[in-house]
């Protein structure tokens, strides 16, 4: 049986566990949590957070059948806030558990598919290998903040049907060609697509590593995690793997999202964020633009990329075989992080050298294992530092071999 139809399949019911709650930001966050063997952590993604319990049977036998950890997140995984939020849970499964070096894998499915390749590119050391299910990355490339650099060491499978993989062919291209590690499984079984992402081991200190953020808060590469940044440190050889967006307008109704590959007519809305205030509602369909009825998704998003200025716009939504007008606006995207910082290191164990390579960067802080010491480490061509000893060091590549033991984490 495929995989898609495994997991939409209608489940017998089963009683979720009671949350397992944990304090991140000033917040109290919490999951759902089932025991497993240390072989494998599985995070999932719920496509609605409000109905995860539901969510929660059809993932429980496919954890279960490979004796893998399940968590599943309890609050919305929307943007960098979102990313912050599930590197706390993962970081508290770990802790709580016992388990700092079981493989984590990250999955999600239809509507949550977006918020993976978002949260694999945004976080990808907390992850071993990431699966997405159906849906699209498009919400995640418009974003403006997917960079390809991000997933040198974490492979990102996309399992889709053979009609879904014609339909998002541009999306799966210019993956590709920005150098995002994407693999694409047409049709896959369930067994397929959990030995995808058992093929990958944990592995905390690859010895080559390759990252961008325009986001200091998300700029941790592994083991080394730049702590101070300058624009004025150019360096032409590390050029952006910036996934390119498309250049489109939206319209100004909040955050909502649809499926290409659904008929029309019109559009269906098929999620909307946590505590939207806007006026649509889950499967609301937009059915024309200015009295231009909308033939399907992809017609939609043919006509707003026609869209070249802000300005008023009046759409028809049917409700329930009601047709409701509504004036809205066009809105033009505004680029996200127009800066960004990017670095690329690795560890050669016969010169036992580090070398890194940065742009925008100006200091770091490193932590070099027991196995790779004694190491010297080259900064964009200076020895910067020797390490006799293991740990985390701070250095700055404008004061060389002023390295110090990094700050003691309360």
């Amino acid at each position: 049986m495929l995989l898609l139809v495994v997991l939409f399949a209608v489940c017998a019911f089963a009683q979720p566990p009671s949350p397992v709650k944990f304090s991140a930001f000033n917040t109290e966050l919490s999951y759902l949590h089932a025991p497993g063997e240390p072989t494998g952590l599985l995070i999932v993604l719920p496509a609605q957070p409000e109905n995860a319990k539901e969510e929660w049977a059809a993932w429980s036998p496919v954890a279960a059948s490979r004796k893998w950890r399940l968590a599943m997140p309890l609050f919305p995984v929307a943007g960098d806030p979102g990313v912050k939020a599930l590197e706390a849970l993962v970081s508290d499964v770990r802790t709580r558990f016992a388990i700092p070096k079981t493989p984590a894998y990250l999955a999600g499915a239809g509507p949550a598919a977006a918020s993976v390749f978002y949260s694999a590119c945004r976080a990808s050391y907390l992850w071993t290998a990431a699966l997405a299910i159906g849906g699209t990355p498009k919400p995640a490339v418009d974003s403006d903040r997917l960079f390809a650099a991000n997933t040198a060491n974490l492979p990102v499978a996309w399992a889709l049907s053979a009609e879904e993989k014609s339909a998002v062919e541009q999306f799966r291209h210019r993956l590709l060609s920005a150098g995002f590690n994407l693999h694409v499984m047409e049709a896959p079984t369930t067994s397929a697509a959990l030995d995808f992402l058992a093929a990958h081991n944990y592995e905390p200190f690859p010895r080559k590593v390759d990252c961008e953020t325009g986001n200091p808060a998300l700029a941790r590469c592994y083991w080394i995690t730049p702590s101070a940044f300058d624009p004025n440190l150019h360096n032409d050889a590390l050029r952006s793997s910036r996934v390119s967006p498309d250049i489109q307008a939206s319209l100004d109704l909040g955050g909502f999202g649809y499926q290409l590959t659904r008929p029309g007519p019109g559009v269906l809305v098929e999620w909307l964020p946590p505590n939207y205030g806007g006026p649509l509602q889950l499967n609301d369909r937009i059915v024309a633009l200015s009295g231009k009825p909308i033939a399907d998704p992809r017609h939609y998003v043919e006509l707003m990329r026609e869209v070249t200025e802000e300005k008023p716009v009046a759409i028809t939504i049917e409700r329930n075989k009601e047709r409701i007008r509504l004036t809205t606006r066009y809105q033009l995207r505004k680029r996200e992080e127009v800066l960004t910082a990017r670095l690329q290191a690795e560890f050669n164990p016969e010169s036992k050298e580090i070398t890194v390579v940065s742009r925008a960067i100006a200091a770091i802080h490193i932590t070099v294992p027991p196995q790779w010491v004694p190491a010297t480490l080259n900064w964009n061509g200076t020895p910067i530092a020797t390490f006799e000893n293991p740990g985390c060091m701070v250095l700055s590549v404008k004061d060389p071999g002023t390295a110090r033991p990094c700050p003691a984490v309360p």
